[in-house]
């Protein structure tokens, strides 16, 4: 019974308290040094936030039953909010696992011989406080840097 009651309010503290505000993005070439691979980590809550916003029913979400129209609304918000200068990625796919939703994305042939700018206000439309963390990793280094509101971009090299 008490352990019961401990997950109940170990639930609650999470799912009420959300105080994070946050994404994590990690940008790296590929095996084959070829393509870029962007995989975006978000909170879920902040995904469904948002699907609720837009009226969408998340009765399925992350289902084989999930509406199709949920990727296209999600791809169109990622358009709008990530975006890699001169360059065009390609939606592979979304995993919700519990707590997390990952995005995975790809530049095909990717190509950049000078600094790169990204763009990145994911979620920055509905809270003030939220930060994106990017790590850009390099064929010899890693390149971090945080965005908010007041600085949204940041410029890498590969």
């Amino acid at each position: 019974m008490y352990k019961l009651f401990f997950k109940i309010i170990l639930l609650h503290t999470v799912v009420f308290s959300h105080q994070f505000f946050l994404t994590t993005t990690e940008v790296r070439l590929s095996d084959n040094q070829k393509n870029l691979e962007v995989t975006i980590q978000t909170f879920s809550h902040d995904v469904e936030a948002l699907l609720k916003a837009a009226n969408f029913n998340l009765a399925n979400l992350g289902s084989e039953r999930e509406d199709n129209a949920i990727d296209d609304f999600l791809i169109d918000y990622l358009s709008d909010n990530f975006i890699i200068q001169d360059h065009f990625w390609k939606y592979i796919g979304k995993k919700i696992d519990g707590d997390f939703t990952l995005f995975f994305l790809e530049i095909e042939q990717f190509k950049s011989s000078s600094n790169v700018s990204i763009f990145n206000t994911i979620f920055m439309d509905m809270y003030d406080k939220q930060q994106n963390i990017m790590n850009v990793y390099g064929q010899r280094n890693v390149q971090s840097a945080t965005m908010t509101i007041d600085n949204p971009a940041f410029k890498f090299k590969l």
